[in-house]
């Protein structure tokens, strides 16, 4: 048993010891004080008399070792063997996920997924909040992945089973993707080609788009989520489109929400022309041909459960939808500390777009070396991201190369 399980397992003993020995003391405070003392009282004493400065102390240590029966089921209770080694060799390594780097595994994926996978579920267990595994795959589901053969390596199928599952690279979809109007167009821009995409940019189409759409969902009274992320159905993002595409002018509900306010719109919105043009509205089109706006939406559903969600770089469609579904882990919460695993089994190295900078990231995608993040298949955070190499039963990071098995 290593140093950690012992450690683990002896805390736990005694912050469970604390709280039975507390009720037993409220039970008989009346013989022992003369006084019927409340339980919380007599938790605070014991509390104190175990060492701990308070009983907010002892409540908080409760629940990161997972004896809090209140705690999120993907709370790690216990950790077997395999476990404890990968997590052994990364607490010495100080290897963790941060704000502001990704952690990229060189090496083959079938390595590289098992401290990945550790990283992330110690990362979302630790911080008790949700996190997203995005699979770039062209394999039938998630049990024909390299994520599988880790997860039942590790023992944490039942913890995994609860997670949504989404196939996105399906026409029809069990539960409704929205994002702000922001990243509908950001995302749709990641999938485009680089030049063209930066063409698009250049030409102020896409803000146009974004504000546009924004208008008419408000307009229609389609704006959900919160206030720090409100949402949009695609729906006002492909009507948008369509109208700035085929139209001479600004769109309607735009004009009468200008005129309503006295402003003078003047001139033309932006137009695309040629490829650009056509390379949007393939994606447009493409999008509008799936259902993916009923049911449960995943801004709701992701501020409490973690996803789990496959695409194919084949499939520019299914691209953009986890762009979307990865906006609702990673832009709405300020300090983005909720965790993102990215797989890739492809036999070439491919990454979104959509991952931006890739706070609290962990990234396998079979990579043998970090790239410079503007070529194809890139993203940004390549550019600041932290690189470790995984081996068969080992794991190398900063000089220091440590067994995981």
């Amino acid at each position: 048993m290593s140093i950690i399980r012992s450690l683990t397992a002896s805390v736990t003993r005694n912050v469970a010891g604390l709280k039975r020995d507390a009720k037993r003391l409220h039970k008989h405070s009346a013989d022992v004080f003369g006084t019927q003392y409340p339980l919380l009282t007599c938790q605070r004493a014991m509390a104190v008399a175990r060492g701990f400065k308070s009983l907010g102390d002892v409540e908080q240590l409760a629940v990161r070792l997972g004896v809090d029966r209140d705690a999120p089921f993907y709370t790690i209770r216990g950790r077997n063997d395999a476990h404890e080694a990968v997590l052994d060799a990364l607490f010495r390594l100080q290897l963790e996920l941060t704000e502001g780097k990704p952690v990229v595994l060189l090496g083959e994926q079938k390595h590289a997924i098992l401290p990945a996978l550790v990283l992330f579920l110690e990362q979302m267990s630790f911080i008790k909040r949700p996190g997203l595994i995005l699979i770039e795959t062209e394999a039938a589901s998630r049990q024909d992945t390299v994520l599988q053969d880790a997860v039942e390596k590790l023992g944490v199928g039942e913890i995994v089973d609860g997670f949504r599952t989404l196939d996105l690279r399906d026409k029809n979809l069990p539960m409704s993707l929205s994002t702000s109007a922001r990243w509908w167009t950001q995302v749709i821009a990641d999938v485009l080609p680089r030049d063209k995409e930066k063409r698009i940019e250049h030409s102020g189409w896409l803000r146009v788009l974004e504000r546009c759409a924004d208008a008419h969902a408000r307009g229609r009274r389609q704006v959900f989520g919160s206030s720090d992320f409100p949402t949009i159905p695609f729906f006002s993002i492909e009507e948008t489109s369509q109208v700035l595409m085929h139209g001479a002018g600004w769109p309607i509900w735009v004009e009468k929400e200008a005129a309503r306010q006295g402003v003078e719109m003047g001139g033309s919105p932006p137009k695309l022309q040629g490829e650009d043009r056509a390379a949007v509205m393939d994606l447009i089109n493409a999008l509008g041909a799936r259902s993916f706006s009923h049911g449960t939406t995943c801004e709701s559903e992701s501020r409490w459960r973690p996803f789990v969600a496959l695409f194919s770089r084949n499939d520019p469609a299914s691209e953009v939808l986890a762009g979307v579904l990865h906006s609702c882990f990673y832009w709405r919460d300020g300090n983005r500390d909720r965790p993102i695993l990215y797989v890739s089994d492809g036999s070439t190295p491919y990454a979104p777009r959509c991952l931006s900078i890739g706070d609290a990231t962990a990234v396998v995608n079979g990579l043998t070396a970090i790239p410079s993040g503007d070529g194809p298949g890139e993203f940004y955070g390549y550019k600041h991201a932290l690189k470790a190499l995984a081996g068969e039963a080992a794991l190398q990071y900063m000089g220091t190369r440590l067994p995981t098995a």
